[in-house]
């Protein structure tokens, strides 16, 4: 049975953050990038099963009009093996590596290695906007801070909080298999008393907390802003990844619509993530 398929193209390097970006989009959970002999990168993008395959080609043709696309399925036991093709350990700050298990490394100086298992869960530190979540946490995160991941996926911010000294760490997502995967995380990464797993949405979350990590695409995050602010303390930090840069505008506009003022924003390619603060008082309160 195939849940999985692929979608591959050859393109300039140059052009593989813009079309990552669109395949993100798209809704893609993981893309791999191997080097051509001619200079070009020949990319691979993973999509879960869909209802109606016709429609989605559409939109597909639709977002990337000008490239060949070759779709293929991709048979469940074969996922496994296509990541670890391409998942070399990285260093989204000088403290923090993102190594798969089966390539650990020494921990960085003043800092840790995270091992992910890669499955169907986004976040193995090779994307953008999962590198910038990270430098934001490094950034953020205080000994004994309570902490609320949304959209948690494979964990990988979670684990990167708890060894940061975060005390806690609530971590939420929608789909069964990213609970899964973070739960095999974190027992690989040794926090699983600092980590509370839950499959569900932020309106189900209870409490405030210091920090508010979520890396989600736009047309999620974005509407949930308001939910997020009234998370955090007063003075309370969020980390919001997932935004492409040419959104930065509606972005900001929406953070101060849910009483966000931005601290810091980080970019790296075409990708930003705020550090943004929650006033004191909310004036629908």
């Amino acid at each position: 049975m195939h849940t999985y398929f692929q979608i591959c193209t050859v393109l300039r390097r140059t052009r593989v953050e813009r079309v990552s970006a669109q395949l993100f989009e798209l809704g893609c959970c993981g893309i791999a990038e191997e080097d051509q002999s001619d200079g070009s990168v020949r990319l691979i993008a993973y999509f879960e099963a869909v209802q109606n395959r016709t429609a989605f080609e559409a939109r597909m043709r639709q977002a990337l009009p000008q490239y060949e696309c070759r779709i293929d399925p991709v048979p469940d036991e074969d996922w496994t093996t296509a990541w670890r093709s391409f998942f070399q350990p990285v260093y989204p700050t000088p403290r923090i590596a993102v190594c798969p298990p089966w390539k650990l490394v020494p921990d960085p100086p003043g800092g840790f290695a995270i091992a992910i298992e890669p499955q169907m869960a986004f976040g193995t530190g090779h994307h953008e906007t999962t590198r910038l979540a990270l430098l934001g946490l490094d950034k953020q995160i205080a000994k004994g801070d309570r902490v609320l991941d949304v959209g948690t996926g494979s964990g990988i911010l979670s684990i990167a909080t708890a060894k940061l000294g975060a005390a806690e760490v609530m971590a939420v997502d929608i789909e069964v298999s990213a609970i899964e995967n973070a739960r095999a995380n974190c027992v690989l990464n040794n926090v699983v008393a600092q980590v509370n797993l839950s499959q569900q949405t932020v309106d189900g979350v209870c409490g405030v907390f210091d920090v508010v990590v979520a890396n989600i695409i736009s047309s999620i995050l974005l509407p949930m802003l308001p939910q997020l602010s009234k998370r955090l303390r007063p003075e309370g930090c969020a980390v919001l990844g997932g935004i492409l840069a040419r959104e930065r505008d509606a972005f900001c506009d929406a953070l101060q619509g849910a009483n966000l003022s931005i601290d810091e924003m980080l970019h790296e390619g075409e990708w930003v993530c705020a550090i943004a603060r929650r006033a004191s008082t909310w004036a629908n309160e």
